[in-house]
């Protein structure tokens, strides 16, 4: 018993002697994008835009830092980007560095871009993974953390952003769509639990109209009332969008041609739904690589 006890005093001794020491880095640079990049070129971000990297040591011991450059994993990938092929492309200047607790590194970061005109017009993005370890007694126990940021650059183009923008800007305009009416109020009370056609019942007319010569391509759902997006209700109760059907779904509509849209509505037989004002919405996308919507509200009044 008693060499027991003295061994576990014999541990808990040395265990004392062993400091915890946080190695932990972290990134100043932030989520970098550079569009219109040209080829063949060697560029240095630092003489190019003003933006070294910057690393910095916020533990309590002296650290050894590196700065590595990686191909990000599917999902880190940014929308429109794709990894970078060689993470040679990129140079980290220095790489390495010894910092003490709280001190700062600066580094250069180069971009070589090959000179292949294949690589006009795409999108890469890379990672950047700082790591320290620090370099006291061995008497300690490091407890390493990093941090991560990445870089996005666009060749020889705009960025997939810039560039959706601009496409959408030409489609809106070469549009020439219209979604009829903007608003639908249905005079006669709605009877409660069972499906109302309201085209055929209660005359109601929706229409697709596309006025120009290309077709297009739509999509229609019955959605969920948004006041902070699409303005007051008018004290009407916002509607559960399941209750309206909306047919068709999907359809082309070619150039200079009126489409119908019929709506089939169902609100349950329950009193919590008599004599109460609905509002629905209804939303027309235009999908085009860059989605388009258009709105129709449906007012209704239920029935005891």
């Amino acid at each position: 018993m008693r060499k027991y006890i003295h061994t576990c005093l014999f541990l808990v001794w040395c265990l004392l002697l062993v400091r915890q020491s946080y190695a932990g880095v972290t990134a100043i640079f932030g989520d970098f994008i550079l569009e219109n990049l040209p080829i063949g070129e060697s560029l240095n971000l630092r003489a190019l835009k003003s933006v070294p990297f910057i690393i910095v040591n916020k533990g309590d011991v002296p650290v050894d830092g590196t700065i590595e450059v990686m191909v990000p994993t599917q999902k880190k990938l940014k929308e429109g980007y794709e990894p970078i092929p060689d993470p040679e492309w990129i140079k980290v200047v220095p790489n390495k560095m010894r910092l003490g607790p709280g001190e700062r590194g600066v580094s250069d970061v180069i971009i070589n871009i090959p000179n292949d005109p294949k690589l006009i017009g795409k999108h890469y993005q890379a990672q950047f993974l700082c790591t320290g370890i620090n370099v006291g007694p061995q008497t300690q126990v490091t407890i390493a953390t990093g941090a991560e940021t990445r870089i996005r650059f666009s060749l020889g183009t705009m960025g997939p952003n810039a560039l959706r923008q601009e496409k959408q800007r030409k489609i809106m305009y070469s549009l020439n769509f219209e979604f009829d009416p903007l608003n639908i109020k249905v005079k006669d009370p709605i009877e409660l639990g069972r499906k109302i056609d309201l085209r055929k019942e209660k005359g109601v007319k929706l229409s697709l109209i596309n006025k120009a010569d290309d077709a297009i391509k739509l999509t229609l759902h019955s959605i969920l009332y948004d006041e902070k997006m699409y303005g007051s209700s008018e004290g009407y109760i916002i509607g559960d969008p399941s209750f309206l059907e909306v047919t068709p779904k999907k359809l082309k509509l070619n150039g200079e041609t009126i489409e119908k849209v019929y709506l089939t509505l169902k609100i349950p037989k329950e009193e919590k739904y008599k004599d109460k004002k609905y509002i629905f919405l209804i939303k027309a996308e235009i999908g085009s690589g860059v989605p388009i919507e258009y709105f129709s509200k449906l007012f209704v009044t239920t029935g005891e």
